[in-house]
């Protein structure tokens, strides 16, 4: 009996291991020639930012806000991402990613308290704290990308 429960926390701890991976291994250039790639890296964005709100929201409401903005920011741009890959229409792109984040969102606060857990921390002896500068970095180009192009209208 014990090995089938060992077995079975091994099989969990790797699923959940393949959902959250690290995402600033990835550069701008990669995710703008794939958009997969990009719809992965705004749907883990959304999610890190969207799990960070709900563990800090009590404690730092103040910081909690500026993770719910990021992650709020981000969505629609999953949405349109997403209806161009599966060539759906907008009400079904919306359905689908908000499923895809809430589960992803689900599995970072699983990973981060159980962080928690065993470091007091978070995001200490993790990537999380890279992948949520990265994810500042992919906001902070789109916000410049859309200034720039309503600068040339």
């Amino acid at each position: 009996m014990k090995k089938i429960l060992i077995i079975l926390l091994f099989i969990c701890t790797s699923l959940q291991a393949e959902k959250i991976e690290q995402l600033s291994w990835f550069n701008l250039q990669e995710i703008l020639e794939d958009d997969k790639l990009t719809y992965k890296i705004i749907k883990s964005c959304v999610s890190l930012n969207s799990a960070v709100t709900e563990l800090i929201k009590k404690e730092h409401p103040d910081l909690a806000r500026e993770f719910f903005q990021t992650a709020n920011y981000l969505y629609p741009f999953g949405i349109l991402v997403l209806k161009k890959i599966n060539n759906i229409n907008n009400k079904e792109a919306e359905q689908k990613f908000f499923s895809s984040v809430d589960n992803l969102t689900d599995d970072y606060i699983n990973f981060m308290i159980k962080n928690g857990e065993a470091t007091k921390s978070f995001f200490e002896g993790t990537f999380l704290g890279d992948d949520i500068n990265f994810c500042n970095e992919i906001r902070a180009a789109i916000e410049t990308t859309l200034s720039e192009s309503k600068k040339q209208e």
